[in-house]
């Protein structure tokens, strides 16, 4: 599939679900995980679609709700998924699902976590309300060999306490098994009518589950390659280069699905 393709099918789909991730597709990714911000094209196209007849749109991602929804405060009829699942809010902010948090196994691999940050120098745990997030982007080279030998014993004990551990870009996971993306989407296209056209789109490994799951369903899996993570493990029906191009794949398909704002404010000059 390429672009002018998939913007045909998308634009003349009877009711549309556009779910896209945050970080490395709507965002660029920041070398802090507090300074990415969404680019003003995706946004903008992405607002113009939520109000666009018979679309939905969802920001599925793995920062908390309460972050996301901070990123994106200018999306005011959006679906939001936090923790790869573990929490979703409907368009409006209603909070319509939420995950119990395993929180004694959880306090266990977080005194762990903070054991290897206290060796290795830029080395940040992140505790979330249903999983752990161990970042290394910004640890030095020399420091890494040591980093990841601790990771992954700290990653063998989450395994056997039953947590799913992802290997993103430059981040270690551990998260409940009951949740991913693909769950999440499937939560949300049951909300939406019979026969909603479904489109996904990752940069990562834990995006997969959910473009798999899009595919699956008669959706598409859209890709959006990075030099870290230049293809997927799983197969897609269109792959881009970067944020920039989704961007940009947004706003065409915003002005094509008939938003309320108009084409000329989509391509100001």
């Amino acid at each position: 599939m390429d672009v002018s393709h998939f913007i045909e099918r998308a634009a003349a789909a009877p009711s549309l679900l556009l779910a896209t991730d945050f970080d490395g597709t709507i965002a660029e990714i920041a070398a802090v995980s507090g300074g990415a911000a969404a680019t003003p094209v995706a946004l903008q196209a992405l607002r113009a679609l939520s109000r666009a007849p018979a679309t939905a749109v969802a920001i599925v991602t793995g920062r908390t709700l309460h972050d996301v929804a901070a990123r994106t405060a200018t999306l005011d009829a959006v679906w939001r998924v936090g923790e790869h699942g573990a929490e979703i809010a409907a368009p409006g902010g209603e909070l319509v699902y939420e995950a119990k948090a395993p929180a004694e196994a959880l306090d266990v691999l977080e005194r762990d976590a903070d054991e290897i940050a206290r060796r290795v120098p830029a080395f940040w745990v992140q505790r979330k309300r249903c999983s752990i997030a161990l970042h290394w982007r910004l640890v030095a080279p020399e420091d890494r060999p040591a980093a990841f030998a601790a990771i992954e014993v700290w990653a063998a004990a989450a395994r056997r306490r039953g947590f799913v551990v992802m290997e993103g870009r430059s981040i270690h996971e551990a998260r409940d098994a009951a949740h991913d993306k693909g769950g999440a989407l499937a939560f949300v296209l049951a909300r939406l009518p019979p026969g909603t056209l479904m489109v996904y789109a990752g940069d990562d490994t834990t995006d997969e589950p959910a473009i798999a799951h899009a595919r699956a369903n008669g959706g598409v899996g859209v890709y959006i390659a990075s030099p870290e993570r230049p293809a997927p493990r799983v197969e897609a029906d269109l792959t881009l280069d970067g944020p920039e191009a989704w961007s940009a794949l947004l706003r065409e398909l915003a002005a094509r699905r008939g938003g309320l704002i108009s084409a000329e404010a989509l391509h100001p000059a």
